[in-house]
């Protein structure tokens, strides 16, 4: 056989080979169906158009609400007092539980056609859950549960939900009010800065390390948390001593037993924040503005906190009309202007 005809049998087999690899990359992704890389970095095949999805974790559900509500299966966990300001087909979503109390037969038996999971971690852990759905892709989110990487969260549920034009929507929201109050943090020394105590509880003795995503909104709006720790994040109790020896500026809380006892409570009459009734309620409904969960419903918070720590230097924030604009663009809800005033009097914070 002459040279020719082996090159030419060669170039055919390279060829046929080729088309073999190209089919078999299309085929093993069936019809109405495309794969994605998740935020674990998982490839998962999904429904090429999504109509029915839930959430295992608060913080991923509040994405999802906000840019899809209408594909909301149900909640992870909801309770009668986050229902203000929430449309009633919303609020009678049936909770199906989520994290380590997700009730996978409920979810199951509502047929989603994706499930996402909120700040996965690892692999292994992520395709346990995957086991517990069988054949219903479960899709891992990333940087949900931490305002300062919420973006590339937003925008992969609002791709993969195909709901892109909402997910830049509440993007741009994000950015406008981030830069806001970028600009002017920029230009408060360092020694002029505000030191803040986050507290928790019926006793406010609970709070977090400066590390946590439950602080965040602290460093953003240019405060300084009071809390040292060995420990780089995550909760913790305190004494009233050492909040004492702290003695914060302002002190915010999203506990209304512990806000309105605390001007009254002898323990903490000599705390600076106390003394100049710098104490302040965060608004809760239908989600906190500042944690619980750290995600996407504290974007309206960063306005708010800037407000609370800097009023004098934030004066032109226009706080009534960007809580109205949040709430009707992300939680598909008109305020009227007594509901908003109502938000923010709850706050001690008014506009």
């Amino acid at each position: 056989m002459d040279k020719q005809k082996i090159v030419l049998i060669l170039v055919i087999m390279g060829i046929v080979a080729l088309i073999g690899v190209v089919y078999s990359y299309h085929s093993a992704v069936p019809a109405g169906k495309s794969q994605l890389t998740d935020m674990a970095g998982r490839s998962v095949i999904v429904p090429s158009e999504i109509n029915k999805t839930f959430s295992l974790a608060g913080s991923s559900t509040v994405i999802l609400y906000m840019l899809a509500p209408d594909k909301m299966l149900g909640w992870d966990s909801r309770n009668e007092s986050e229902n203000q300001y929430v449309p009633t087909k919303y609020q009678n979503l049936p909770v199906l539980g989520g994290g380590k109390n997700a009730n996978y037969e409920s979810i199951l038996s509502q047929n989603p056609d994706v499930i996402f999971m909120g700040h996965g971690g690892d692999n292994d852990t992520i395709n346990n859950i995957q086991d517990k759905f069988g054949g219903i892709p479960v899709v891992d989110v990333e940087g949900d549960n931490n305002l300062t990487n919420i973006v590339s969260a937003i925008q992969f549920m609002g791709k993969t939900l195909g709901d892109e034009e909402q997910s830049t929507k509440l993007v741009n929201f994000y950015n406008k009010v981030l830069n806001q109050v970028n600009s002017t943090v920029a230009t408060i020394p360092d020694s002029e800065k505000k030191t803040v105590y986050y507290a928790k509880g019926d006793d406010g003795l609970t709070t977090f390390a400066p590390g946590s995503p439950q602080t965040e909104l602290i460093n953003i709006c240019g405060g300084k948390n009071v809390v040292q720790s060995p420990v780089q994040s995550g909760g913790m109790g305190v004494s009233i001593e050492l909040v004492l020896q702290w003695n914060p500026d302002v002190i915010i809380t999203g506990d209304s037993v512990f806000y309105n006892s605390v001007y009254s409570n002898s323990l903490w009459q000599n705390v600076n924040a106390v003394k100049n009734k710098q104490v302040y309620l965060v608004p809760q409904s239908p989600f906190s503005w500042f944690e619980n969960p750290p995600g996407a419903n504290t974007i309206i918070g960063i306005a708010w906190t800037a407000k609370v720590l800097y009023p004098d230097k934030f004066k032109n924030m226009d706080l009534k009309n960007l809580t109205e604009e949040f709430y009707s663009d992300f939680y598909h809800y008109n305020l009227t202007d007594t509901e908003t005033s109502n938000i923010l009097n709850y706050s001690r914070l008014t506009d």
